[in-house]
């Protein structure tokens, strides 16, 4: 049975075999995350990713043609209309695009990902949370099972398609591989160099039974709401249980009129991202 023997050594050799997350979309999230950061300069990064500069022009003529403007070629001037917070997105849905391509189950799994993002983040502006922050941890939060898919994929298929039944994922993946997807993911995201709430964030995701930070306590409710709309559709979308601790810290209650509006845009939101809307 293949365990997991030196962690540190191993997420290493682990991230050589995975598909590079891409140079450009790492440094675009430093300067993300730094509010002094310049415009132009984010725009001169964009521009060396072609699937980023053409997301942002496209996103940015589609607007200016509704109002009968000609269209844009300049990536400064499309992110400055479109502003930061979405350039943000676009570079962390390309990202997560861009690596997940051509892997096993990657529609599913971006899907999953893209709608815990929509979940968590529209829990974070309901909170004191930077909903940037959050958006980035729930499109990441389930990165540890591509570690999985490295190591030994049939295993992995083998204990993901039985916890449908049962709920035991995290269980079988210990026992096969020593860690949990929420564990390895972690040290993904660690040695990537992302900040130290993200890294917790994505280790925690399944504490139902915790609430450590306002981030992690997000996205342990952008998970149990992105399952809860079967967002997207699965039969493993089933909650048996809400992180009341989760709640208690962020000051949210799960039947308030201001949660139920919460649910009709993170379902309204996926749909639109998957252009069904």
């Amino acid at each position: 049975m293949l365990k997991l023997h030196n962690p540190i050594e191993d997420i290493e050799a682990i991230a050589r075999r995975l598909p590079p997350f891409p140079k450009v979309i790492l440094q675009l999230l430093d300067l993300l995350r730094d509010d002094e950061s310049s415009l132009e300069l984010m725009a001169r990064l964009i521009r060396n990713d072609p699937v980023l500069s053409g997301t942002v022009l496209g996103m940015a003529n589609h607007i200016r043609r509704m109002h009968a403007q000609s269209d844009l070629t300049d990536t400064f001037a499309a992110a400055s209309m479109i502003g930061v917070n979405r350039v943000r997105q676009i570079v962390v849905n390309v990202g997560m695009n861009q690596f997940m391509s051509g892997s096993v189950g990657s529609d599913f799994f971006f899907k999953h990902a893209l709608a815990v993002a929509i979940t968590t983040q529209e829990i974070a502006l309901m909170c004191d949370i930077s909903p940037d922050e959050a958006y980035v941890a729930g499109i990441l939060h389930d990165v540890g099972q591509l570690c999985f898919h490295i190591l030994d994929e049939k295993s992995f298929l083998s204990a993901y398609e039985q916890s449908a039944l049962d709920g035991r994922l995290l269980e079988r993946e210990a026992e096969i591989f020593g860690l949990d997807h929420c564990q390895i993911g972690a040290m993904l995201v660690d040695h990537w160099k992302l900040p130290a709430d993200l890294v917790q964030a994505v280790r925690a995701h399944h504490d139902d039974h915790l609430a450590i930070r306002n981030l992690q306590a997000a996205v342990c409710l952008g998970e149990t709401l992105a399952r809860a709309l079967d967002i997207p559709s699965s039969p493993k979308n089933r909650v048996l249980k809400i992180n009341a601790p989760a709640l208690e810290l962020l000051n949210i209650q799960w039947s308030s009129p201001e949660m139920l509006d919460c649910f009709g845009r993170c379902h309204a939101r996926f749909l639109q991202c998957l252009g069904k809307t």
